[in-house]
């Protein structure tokens, strides 16, 4: 099992969304919020401020947990356990490596829900995330294939 976190940076009333490039392992071309794996050691806020520094160049503040959640994507045999996390922009120039074929969009919400290419489980949560409500939502989220959602269920 993989523990990562997605990242909503929020700034000017949009918020940042990475499209991954074609030529992912896992989830191409779907639309998500930047963020990444948690490594040994590393608190959830710590990686959080890491992983946006290092994809995107930006510093954020005012970190929100929105949602946890396990993700496995049958197709792969891999199970994640996933924070989502709204964060306010603090600083920084905007970037992506130069290698990479991903892009980065800054997008108001209802732009992020009219993507046809959003992480399927964002999709379900995307009315708690942008919501005012600090409840903590935890789902559990079954891929048949690639962005395509066998279940989803938010837990009681």
């Amino acid at each position: 099992m993989s523990v990562s976190m997605d990242c909503f940076v929020k700034k000017d009333g949009k918020y940042l969304i990475l499209q991954r490039g074609p030529n992912k392992r896992i989830l191409p071309n779907v639309c998500l919020a930047p963020g990444g794996h948690i490594e040994k050691s590393e608190g959830l806020f710590e990686a959080t401020h890491r992983e946006i520094l290092e994809e995107t160049g930006l510093t954020i503040k005012n970190l929100k947990i929105k949602a946890s959640g396990m993700a496995y994507l049958k197709d792969l045999d891999e199970e994640f356990y996933l924070h989502i996390i709204v964060a306010d922009f603090d600083g920084g120039e905007l970037s992506i490596e130069a290698n990479s074929d991903s892009k980065l969009l800054w997008l108001t919400p209802d732009e992020i829900s009219k993507l046809p290419t959003l992480k399927s489980e964002l999709r379900e949560l995307l009315s708690h995330i942008f919501g005012e409500t600090d409840n903590v939502l935890s789902y559990k989220a079954i891929y048949e294939n690639g962005n395509n959602l066998l279940s989803f269920e938010i837990e009681k």
